[in-house]
């Protein structure tokens, strides 16, 4: 009775986390509720020795504690040690990992991608309907498609979706009539790309089309890198010439980079700021930083020093100087292992999936110059979950997924 009672637990948290895949870019609300649910379920269930053993022998799991350690530790000569429990409360996202990891059941791999990808679908289909002024919000219009400022993360989670539907198209085991839907999903999504605003996506989504033709050429790789090399910078003056949005995008971040000096209340030009001043931060404690919960109030001292005419900031919005500043080299080795670990285990564990695992920390090693994205909520979350999915210890799952 106990083991179905676990059975069914298993069930549930195993389908509690396909809707949290599923809810990722299009509720916030949902993917906490779900989360929460499934935090429940799993101390329900127990069987912590066996959790706990996946989880302490799983190298990429053991890499993010070490780094949530990081914030603990990082109290000890912390300025603020109270804003530093309020920062370690905000890395509860990246907490649930070894969580999720705990929860993945292998066979099901294939079906938390694709229920990622179809909530991507549906932001993707809402854009459309926004872009023909079908869908009304107050911050919605024609020329601006997503809520407020959420491009921020439609375009890099957008980017991703795209580079895993031509993976499924050309390597995935379908048949010919999900393959060509597939292809259309695909092209659809990649429209989509420049007809909204997000900057960091587009970057990101030239740099995955670059490493897909050196994996599609991967027996060839000169032949890969050569395609890479022309296609991508002709896809870039393409998408110039013929996407108004990706042009005035592309000219405005010239302008702000050139003029930021005189007019430094820009996007970019704030930006620069931050990464300036985050870095003078970073260079007055290179070895462990200024610890959890100290950052801003440092970075107000730069800043009045600096550039007292801008606002202070608790987020440099680039998650490689966060990481320094708040920890220093020490902390930046820790942070930069997560992602070596996982690229190494794509060369490692050859199934199906090995191409996604050493797509997904580029995908992030490239966003994050842009955003601390690590500390943003959805891609927080895409982070946490596909971590535990394509990383989950139990390499010898190789199935084919069938549609």
């Amino acid at each position: 009775m106990k083991e179905i009672s676990c059975l069914n637990i298993r069930k549930i948290t195993s389908t509690l986390l396909v809707l949290i895949a599923f809810f990722i870019p299009l509720s916030t609300t949902a993917v906490t509720i779900f989360s929460i649910t499934l935090f429940i379920f799993w101390l329900i269930e127990r069987r912590f020795k066996n959790k706990f053993n996946q989880i302490f022998t799983n190298k990429v799991s053991i890499m993010v504690i070490i780094y949530i350690g990081l914030f603990f530790v990082g109290l000890i000569w912390s300025c603020n040690p109270a804003e530093g429990l309020n920062v370690i409360k905000s890395q509860w996202k990246i907490m649930l990992m070894p969580v999720f990891l705990s929860t993945v059941q292998p066979e099901k791999r294939q079906l938390y991608i694709i229920s990622f990808l179809s909530g991507m679908t549906i932001a993707v289909l809402m854009t459309y309907l926004a872009w023909f002024d079908l869908l009304h919000f107050s911050d919605v219009t024609p020329t601006h498609l997503t809520k407020k400022t959420s491009h921020v993360v439609f375009n890099p989670m957008l980017a991703f979706s795209i580079y895993l539907i031509f993976h499924y198209f050309f390597w995935g085991k379908i048949k010919d009539h999900w393959r060509w839907a597939l292809l259309t999903l695909g092209v659809a999504m990649a429209f989509d790309m420049f007809i909204t605003e997000g900057r960091a996506g587009q970057v990101v989504f030239f740099v995955l089309l670059g490493l897909f033709f050196i994996q599609f050429f991967r027996k060839k790789i000169l032949k890969g890198i050569l395609f890479s090399c022309l296609i991508v910078p002709l896809s870039i003056v393409f998408a110039f010439y013929f996407s108004p949005t990706f042009e005035n995008r592309t000219r405005m971040a010239y302008d702000e980079i050139k003029h930021f000096k005189n007019n430094p209340n820009t996007s970019l030009g704030m930006r620069i700021h931050f990464v300036k001043n985050s870095w003078e931060v970073f260079l007055q404690n290179p070895l462990i930083g200024v610890g959890t919960g100290c950052f801003k109030e440092k970075y107000t001292i730069v800043n009045t020093k600096n550039s007292p005419t801008l606002e202070p900031t608790d987020n440099p919005h680039n998650q490689y100087i966060l990481v320094l500043s708040r920890f220093g080299i020490m902390g930046f080795t820790i942070f930069l292992g997560i992602f070596i670990v996982q690229m190494r285990q794509a060369f490692i564990v050859q199934d199906d999936l090995s191409r996604i695992r050493f797509a997904f920390p580029l995908f992030f090693l490239t966003i994050m110059f842009a955003e601390s994205y690590l500390a943003v909520y959805e891609t927080s979350f895409l982070f946490s979950v596909f971590s535990s999915i394509l990383y989950n210890s139990d390499t010898a799952f190789t199935k084919r997924y069938s549609f």
